[in-house]
């Protein structure tokens, strides 16, 4: 569908919308840009400069009265009411990510799903490629939408994407030419419903490759549908990495990416321990600082018990760990069950989903914990442990107290940093 002169409706004003409002506009299109909330106040500067109409504080019929295309941002699922009355009028539905792969001059395409290690997995296969003479850059739910970064792409460039279920369940013709699935485990099922539901998502990474495509995953994992395409197992290369003094998640994260560059690289050499690590962006088992023995680490990212679970046994010696958040309709059982073989010191609650993580403990008989008002208290109480390793691995979404997990993570090290400034003031005599 040639995007000239077409009227285009797109459906939420979060990054990706805005990115692919101001693409489409550049095209010629009629954009229309129709928000739920009420937009920031640069967006609605930018869009009144760039001519682009819009509506903000709910969808109305006037979104879709003349659209000819819709473009959903990833935070509007494809059950909201507006993209079913769309789909009524058999208006054409895409994903940002999928007009963004249509545009993309480049089909040299590695996308990285799974639960848990894709961000690190993405900027590792980018950091190899460009280490080894090829030239890549990574787009997508790492930070900067694909959309956003189509100017800086040609048909040589290696695209390395990191791409969400919230994104794969509106695509439909998006196909890369190596798709990585590193794991499933449940997530996101205050969205999806059910792990069915999530892990066919998921799967949509897939769907439109053919055996002329990679797919790389693990051994054990079970998929719903067999791949058209061409299967690789990342844990084939572990054994080239048994050098690597990393946590096993890491590990496995490093053999997916170097399986993935060996598409495009056959000769690529194995990561160094140092990039590696680099490659672990902020806010991943990240350290702040040590006070008085205690030592912080700050795991924001892990909004999902299958990444709090991979947190914990990244970490030897007795624990402080923090929990808490918005619950994403995931069950607690296996990280209580986790946390009793554990050298635990305490175990502090925070946030919405306190009281329910609470009933978990209890139910796998569990004590040693405390609720907590904030970060200032947790640090505060985690002193309380010279020897510890004090871990904030949320095991839930940020949503209930902040806007993101990386707003969540600041706020841990500030406590850490000003209770560690505490610390150095000497007491007067």
């Amino acid at each position: 569908m040639t995007l000239l002169r077409k009227r285009v409706t797109v459906i939420g004003a979060g990054r990706s919308g805005l990115a692919a409002a101001r693409v489409l506009h550049s095209l010629g299109a009629e954009v229309f840009v129709s928000e739920q909330a009420i937009l920031s106040s640069q967006a609605r500067t930018e869009l009144t400069q760039l001519g682009i109409s819009f509506e903000e504080n709910g969808h109305t019929e006037r979104a879709i009265s003349q659209a000819q295309l819709v473009i959903l941002s990833p935070g509007v699922p494809i059950t909201a009411p507006i993209v079913r009355r769309a789909q009524e009028l058999n208006i054409p539905i895409w994903g940002e990510l999928e007009l963004a792969y249509r545009l993309c001059p480049s089909k040299k395409i590695i996308a990285v799903t799974g639960t848990n290690g894709k961000s690190t997995t993405t900027k590792l296969i980018e950091e190899l490629l460009n280490q080894n003479g090829a030239r890549a850059i990574s787009a997508g739910n790492i930070g900067t939408p694909l959309v956003a970064r189509l100017n800086e792409i040609t048909p040589d460039t290696i695209v390395v994407l990191e791409v969400s279920s919230f994104q794969l369940e509106s695509i439909e013709s998006f196909r890369p030419k190596v798709a990585v699935l590193l794991n499933i485990a449940p997530n996101h099922l205050d969205r999806h419903k059910s792990f069915t539901e999530y892990l066919f998502a998921k799967c949509r990474i897939f769907e439109n490759q053919t055996e002329h495509d990679v797919l790389v995953l693990p051994k054990d994992i079970t998929l719903p549908k067999h791949p058209r395409s061409q299967l690789l197992y990342y844990d084939d290369l572990l054994p080239e990495l048994s050098s690597l003094r990393v946590p096993k998640h890491l590990k496995e994260d490093a053999a997916a990416a170097l399986t993935a560059c060996r598409v495009f690289m056959p000769k690529m050499p194995p990561p160094s321990e140092e990039l590696v690590r680099k490659a672990q962006l902020p806010h991943r088992q990240e350290f702040i600082a040590e006070i008085d023995g205690v030592r912080f680490y700050n795991d924001s990212k892990a909004t999902t018990v299958h990444a709090t679970l991979a947190a914990l046994n990244a970490f030897a010696g007795p624990l402080v760990v923090i929990l808490g958040g918005r619950n994403k309709n995931l069950d607690f059982t296996p990280l209580a069950q986790a946390l009793r073989s554990k050298p635990i010191c305490e175990i502090l609650l925070i946030g919405e989903a306190a009281p329910q993580i609470a009933q978990f403990l209890e139910a796998a008989q569990i004590s040693q914990f405390s609720v907590v008002r904030d970060f200032s208290e947790a640090v505060a109480r985690a002193l309380r442990y010279p020897g510890a390793t004090c871990l904030l691995s949320p095991a839930c979404a940020s949503f209930d107290q902040f806007r993101s997990y990386e707003e969540r993570g600041q706020a841990f090290r500030e406590a850490v940093l000003q209770a560690q400034h505490s610390a150095t003031i000497p007491t007067e005599l």
